[in-house]
């Protein structure tokens, strides 16, 4: 890759960090997602810095042109990133679904013990 290219990965990486910073400072990001974005904020800012290590990568598991492994790369995280929010999306959804439930059957239980008190007989009356 050309100098510009491993500047301009570089620049990205670094921009990344700093919103990836911003977010959690503010509260917008919860930390153990930082974990992840800061971890491959910080992969690009090697990658960009250090060209050599993805050439000698690409060299080892056969790839010839480094920017194919970098592509690689990402599609690879990017699978298991959905992977992991269908994962967090289903368990949230059944969350929900047994929050519902409690909700409905607590709901029949103020509203029996609500009509028990409205039918029984008042005090003091004679």
């Amino acid at each position: 890759m050309s100098f510009r290219a491993h500047l301009s990965i570089l620049v990205l990486a670094i921009v990344t960090l700093l919103f990836i910073l911003r977010l959690v400072r503010r509260r917008r990001l919860r930390a153990k997602y930082s974990v992840l974005w800061v971890s491959i904020g910080a992969a690009l800012a090697v990658l960009a810095s250090a060209p050599v290590v993805l050439e000698t990568f690409s060299d080892l598991i056969g790839i010839k042109t480094p920017a194919l492994t970098f592509l690689l790369m990402a599609i690879t995280f990017l699978l298991i990133l959905s992977l992991h929010f269908s994962w967090e999306l289903s368990r949230l959804e059944d969350r929900t679904r047994a929050l519902a439930e409690d909700n409905a059957l607590l709901r029949e239980e103020v509203t029996r013990i609500a009509s028990l008190t409205d039918k029984s007989p008042e005090s003091g009356s004679g």
